[in-house]
């Protein structure tokens, strides 16, 4: 590291890439060598110190997403968690509530699923299969509307987080659409989101 770099001595300068390695590379991964491969999964380790920063990054830039609702996503998140919070629930899933719609950032149509298996590695179980189903839970509050089943949470019946799930899409979801509300910023949640993503992730 040169002395003008301002990269920690403790960090992984992340713009090096394979340029900072000095060994043989190969030019596919089945020939990669011992010392390559640890030098790559250094990095990954960097990478995963990211993870709450870039959270914190998509949930702000859902401001700019409002499909219509009288609330961007992000309020409709933020509401989300503060009702989850004030309702007396645990760390996992006030995260998981703040983060549930995080994948209609890519796709409205499977976001359920796009969030459940981005917070997958870090959250519960429950708070993981919450999200995950949580669109077939909410579905009762209007799926009626647009010509769908609106009882699709049935399907769930027995399950073990069956009673959690309906909480979340009746209590905390459903009603996280109000401009009044008083709601709390994402400044407030920052250290439950930074406590959850700098947990060592589990492996599925």
């Amino acid at each position: 590291m040169s002395e003008t770099s301002t990269t920690p001595a403790n960090m992984i300068d992340e713009s090096a890439g394979a340029a900072g390695f000095d060994g043989e590379i190969g030019p596919s991964m089945s020939t990669f060598s011992a010392e390559y491969m640890s030098y790559v999964e250094g990095h990954l380790d960097e990478d995963l110190r990211r993870v709450p920063d870039r959270m914190l990054a998509l949930l702000r830039s859902m401001d700019e997403l409002h499909q219509g609702f009288a609330v961007s996503q992000l309020q409709h998140c933020l509401q989300t968690a503060t009702r989850a919070e004030r309702d007396g629930a645990d760390v996992d899933m006030i995260v998981a509530s703040l983060c549930h719609d995080v994948g209609k950032t890519f796709s409205n149509m499977n976001h359920p699923a796009i969030a459940a298996e981005m917070l997958r590695p870090w959250v519960s179980d429950e708070a993981y299969w919450v999200v995950k189903y949580h669109q077939d839970f909410q579905g009762r509050h209007y799926y009626g509307r647009i010509g769908m089943d609106p009882e699709l949470r049935r399907r769930h019946l027995g399950h073990s987080h069956y009673a959690m799930a309906e909480r979340f899409a009746d209590v905390w979801d459903e009603t996280a659409f109000d401009p009044d509300y008083d709601t709390e910023p994402l400044e407030h949640f920052e250290p439950l989101v930074r406590e959850v993503f700098s947990r060592t992730p589990r492996r599925s």
